[in-house]
């Protein structure tokens, strides 16, 4: 999976920090949760979800907001890079809470009918993102044509507020207080859900300003152009 990641990362976005230092700690994060879920210890492993989806989102702000800047050079730098970029940690996100699942529900001693489901589920949603971003690597491929990007960017967006009208129910609901076995998967809805809702909403800022400015220098080459052809030659 490691190795995926670096061969399908764009060395134009510098992910920070580092991918195996971002590995580490989301690994660390998840032995923490799991330890703590077979203890039902609810307090610890609360606290590990939330380091989780809290370093994914910080971890998405510093790669993307020196974009967001007006100051900041983007020569080189396309909007399919940034979905690229962002695009592998909401799959890291879907792979860290599927495996959290599996985990906790089959190997932690936590019960609860659902668990294994739900984390299959995810497990088959990191994957889909695996195989999306092998094919965004290859800029000739059709899911990397911008009329494919703007439709990634528009699921992004019924993505991100769907799961926030999903955690606001799930907060109004009480389940986070629950005394079933379904307590650590609630926990993992919301720092997953959080987290992918953040993603989003980064990756399609970054994709609107990549954008904007990538059709504002069009413009300016087409402008510069018009003048130079309509411009009178030497005498």
């Amino acid at each position: 999976m490691q190795t995926e990641l670096r061969a399908s990362g764009s060395p134009k976005m510098p992910m920070r920090p580092s991918l195996p230092w971002l590995l580490t700690t989301l690994a660390a994060a998840l032995i923490a949760m799991t330890v703590a879920a077979s203890a039902a210890r609810k307090v610890e492993s609360a606290l590990a979800a939330a380091v989780f989806a809290v370093m994914l989102v910080a971890t998405a702000v510093r790669t993307n907001s020196p974009l967001w800047r007006r100051s900041t050079p983007t020569v080189g730098i396309a909007p399919r890079d940034a979905i690229r970029q962002t695009a592998q940690l909401i799959m890291l996100a879907y792979l860290w809470c599927a495996i959290a699942f599996l985990a906790i529900y089959l190997g932690a001693g936590v019960r609860w009918q659902h668990g294994w489901q739900y984390g299959t589920a995810l497990l088959l949603i990191a994957l889909a993102h695996v195989i999306y971003l092998r094919r965004l690597a290859d800029p000739s491929d059709s899911f990397s044509a911008p009329p494919a990007l703007e439709r990634a960017v528009r699921l992004s967006s019924y993505q991100a507020v769907l799961i926030a009208v999903g955690l606001i129910w799930l907060i109004r609901s009480g389940k986070l207080s629950s005394l079933k076995g379904d307590w650590a998967a609630n926990q993992l809805f919301l720092a997953g859900g959080f987290a992918v809702m953040c993603l989003s909403v980064i990756m399609i800022k970054t994709y609107a300003v990549l954008s904007e400015r990538q059709a504002a220098k069009s413009e300016a080459v087409s402008v510069g152009s018009a003048d130079s052809k309509s411009s009178p030659g030497p005498r």
